[in-house]
């Protein structure tokens, strides 16, 4: 993997080692991964399920999203979305709604690391 794209991909909260050795060393499938989290729902989901204030669907949602972004090693979201899901499963749909500014933040800029780094 070139400089550029490791670095780019770690300033958007993706331990790339981490990640890497997750998929046995394999630079590629962990790469190909990666391309897929663009065409996860959960995100989306979770966006609409508090929007409609949905606390079953949101913490459903989220505690998917937690485990994606786990094992792509994308630390800080994971970090952040661990929390939210903490907040729903408790029932609490408005602690877990008033982190989605800052969830979304950082998921934005994962997504964009992603659409800018994979060919």
């Amino acid at each position: 993997m070139e400089n550029n794209m490791r670095q780019r991909l770690m300033d958007a909260g993706i331990n790339v080692d981490t990640g890497i050795s997750r998929f046995m060393g394999n630079e590629g499938l962990f790469l190909k991964f990666l391309g897929k989290f663009l065409q996860d729902t959960n995100f989306a989901g979770l966006t609409e399920a508090v929007k409609k204030q949905d606390v079953e669907e949101a913490f459903r949602c989220a505690h998917t999203l937690k485990g994606v972004c786990g094992n792509l090693s994308m630390d800080e979201l994971y970090k952040l979305v661990s929390v939210q899901t903490e907040f729903f499963r408790e029932g609490n749909i408005q602690e877990g709604a008033d982190m989605m500014e800052k969830v979304s933040a950082v998921y934005g800029r994962v997504k964009e690391a992603i659409e800018e780094t994979l060919p």
